[in-house]
């Protein structure tokens, strides 16, 4: 028995968007997070129907004949673009994709060139992609292979565009050799599945990894990542001779924030103070919330001296931008020392704790070089 090349194609392309829709269920668990990923599904199980429809002869809509592939078509080129734009975080281009989507459904219905139309809509929503992409913020590497992707592909639709008779019907399409773009869309569903996975993974990689080595209230390193950034920082000012300082800091009275306005208030004066540690601290510096309260700093080639002028603008910084907040305003205790190579970095740390120890019996709101 012998096939068309139409079926020939459905069967192959089908075949790809199982193995794509079982992949997305074996990976659910680790991407129930992505808001595009209700629209990824969608995306696979529009282009089965288009494939399974590819041969159906047409039925009426308002006295115009209509293929079952050409409504499965345009809703699978809209479900791509909002799988886009929802990975790229774009609200405003996802509103025009549906917009869009339902004023050119509605024009269709009055309209018998439905594949010179279908296929425009189709290059519309690839452009829609192709800008939410590029305007996306961090895109990782498998975004930019999807954006370069996504260029060749409206390349190649906009040629056959330009040589597609625009009055062409569905019937008349089918009975002409214009059977390249048919191929080229079945290996474009499984190219563009591929991009979109592979960047779902480096994103949740990337996120575990920030997860390990950053707290999640301030952003700064954890407690765990610290040691690792500093002995490498140490090792590096050690062959170019460079002197480095700890810093431990503390919020004073920190409990009566807890107590007299709630955790949330406490979690505020918490990321005030890690924020203000970001902004006096140079980008090479090592910033870490070490405990509660308590947050440590390590900063490359500083001596005392310049670490005592670095702490003092962290404590009046955090004290100027608490001041008119409900539990402003905040004061801080600071002790510092400068690195010791014969000692380990835990006994620097604890120098630099009793330094700190030191400020807060001194009265707090100081610092205190040991």
């Amino acid at each position: 028995m012998s096939i068309s090349y139409q079926e020939a194609v459905g069967v192959s392309t089908t075949i790809e968007i199982i193995a794509c829709i079982f992949a997305l269920f074996i990976l659910r668990s680790v991407m129930k997070d992505n808001k595009e990923t209700p629209y990824l599904f969608g995306y696979f199980i529009s282009s089965l129907l288009f494939f399974y429809f590819l041969n159906e002869p047409p039925f009426e809509i308002i006295n115009t004949g209509w293929y079952l592939e050409d409504i499965f078509g345009t809703i699978t080129s809209v479900l791509f673009g909002l799988t886009i734009c929802k990975k790229s975080g774009n609200h405003i281009l996802s509103r025009l994709l549906i917009a869009s989507f339902i004023l050119f459904t509605c024009a269709l219905m009055f309209n018998e060139s439905h594949v010179f139309y279908t296929m425009s809509f189709s290059a519309f929503c690839l452009c829609i992609s192709l800008i939410s992409l590029v305007r996306a913020e961090n895109p990782n590497q498998a975004d930019k292979g999807l954006a370069i992707f996504l260029g060749i592909s409206l390349i190649v639709i906009f040629y056959e565009l330009y040589n597609l008779p625009s009055g062409i019907s569905r019937r008349e399409y089918f009975e002409t050799d214009f059977y390249y773009p048919l191929v080229y869309f079945s290996s474009l569903i499984l190219v563009l599945t591929v991009f979109i996975f592979t960047s779902q993974l480096i994103n949740l990689t990337l996120k575990y990894k920030a997860l390990a080595t950053q707290d999640a209230l301030t952003g700064l390193y954890n407690r765990t990542a610290v040691y690792n950034l500093v002995n490498n920082q140490l090792a590096l000012a050690k062959r170019n001779k460079q002197m480095c300082s700890v810093v431990m800091l503390d919020i004073d009275h920190f409990k009566k924030v807890n107590d007299q306005h709630g955790h949330q208030q406490g979690d505020d004066a918490i990321k005030l103070v890690a924020q203000q540690i970001q902004h006096c601290t140079r980008e090479y510096d090592i910033s870490c919330r070490y405990g509660g309260e308590e947050f440590f700093i390590f900063l490359t080639n500083t001596d005392s001296n310049a670490a005592f002028q670095i702490a003092e603008r962290i404590r009046q910084a955090v004290t100027e931008q608490s001041k008119d907040k409900l539990y402003g305003p905040l004061t801080i205790s600071v002790g510092l020392t400068q690195f010791q190579e014969a000692n380990s970095l835990d006994d620097n740390i604890d120098i630099a704790d009793k330094a700190l120890y030191a400020s807060k019996q001194a009265g707090r709101n100081q610092t205190t070089v040991s």
